[in-house]
C-alpha cells in the first residue's frame, strides 16, 4: 500500500524504482537569471531565476536490494528557470539520469505550472 508518490528525482522515469521504504533528496542552487544580451527589464529581472540541481533517491524493500543489480538507488541533475507570473510558478527543467555506470542520458524535459516549494 502506497500512500503517497515520492518525487521528483528529475531525470528519472516516473515509478522506476518501487519500494516500502523510500529515501529522497533534492539539491538545488537558485540565481537570478542573467542575460548574455544584456540586463532585463526590471520586471523580468524581478520574476525570472534560474537554477541548477541534483537529485538523489532509493525506493527498496529489502536492504540486501543496496548490494544486488540492478541497485535501487536513482540520481539526475540539471538545469532549469523558473518565472513566476500572475497565475502562478512557471517552471523549466532540463535533467539527465546519472547511469550506475556514471554515463548519463538523453536530455529530459519538464514542465510545470503551480506553488513555488
Amino acid at each position: 500500500y502506497f500512500t503517497e508518490y515520492a518525487m521528483p528525482v528529475r531525470g528519472a522515469r516516473y515509478a522506476e524504482r518501487m519500494g516500502t521504504n523510500v529515501a529522497l533528496a533534492n539539491f538545488e542552487f537558485r540565481f537570478p537569471f542573467i542575460f548574455a544580451f544584456g540586463p532585463p527589464t526590471r520586471v523580468a529581472a524581478t520574476y525570472l531565476f534560474g537554477h541548477a540541481f541534483l537529485d538523489i533517491g532509493a525506493a527498496w524493500d529489502e536492504y540486501e536490494e543496496f548490494s544486488d543489480q540492478p541497485s535501487p538507488k536513482v540520481a539526475g541533475f540539471g538545469i532549469g528557470f523558473k518565472l513566476f507570473t500572475p497565475l502562478g510558478l512557471l517552471r523549466v527543467d532540463t535533467a539527465w539520469d546519472i547511469k550506475p555506470d556514471g554515463s548519463y542520458s538523453r536530455p529530459q524535459y519538464l514542465f510545470s505550472f503551480g506553488p513555488d516549494w
